[in-house]
């Protein structure tokens, strides 16, 4: 049986980056962790082949604790998920952090499997924080995938 092609997990130029998250983030910002976080507040990764970008990771560094703003695959190659959280846990470690932490939406039951298979521990369930941010965001969708009503944040965690 032969494998898919390899990628390279690579660090992303900053403005490249930019670029890419203001055509991902309309609004020009997304909340993460009970904020609005702009396309410039981050850092990130992308899985490339030769010079074709099949994927990014993005992450907010907040003293000891990585915080994951989104990892997305744009291919369907097989892995890139697991190699981008892989290697944002590498960088984590790197610096010395301690924590890595992402926050999903409570409709994104994809993301919560991800992560848990991944290792990760549920940690918090902040309740209706969507319900009250789209006071200050109208645009914030009521409802998610498969119809889920989008209204509480979970919040997973990973030892570092």
């Amino acid at each position: 049986m032969s494998e898919g092609p390899a990628f390279e997990i690579l660090p992303m130029r900053q403005d490249r980056l930019v670029e890419l998250l203001q055509l991902r983030w309309p609004e020009r910002s997304m909340l993460i962790a009970g904020r609005f976080v702009g396309p410039e507040d981050v850092e990130g990764i992308g899985a490339f082949t030769s010079d074709r970008l099949h994927g990014i990771a993005t992450w907010l560094a907040n003293g000891r604790v990585l915080h994951i703003v989104a990892v997305n695959s744009f291919t369907e190659l097989r892995g890139i998920g697991i190699a981008l959280v892989d290697a944002m846990m590498a960088e984590g470690r790197s610096r010395g952090m301690t924590l890595m932490r992402a926050s999903i939406s409570n409709d994104n039951v994809m993301a919560l499997r991800f992560y848990q298979k991944r290792g990760f521990r549920l940690t918090a369930l902040h309740r209706g924080i969507y319900d009250a941010m789209r006071q200050l965001r109208p645009s914030i969708p009521a409802t998610g995938v498969d119809n889920i009503p989008i209204r509480d944040e979970l919040e997973l965690e990973h030892e570092l």
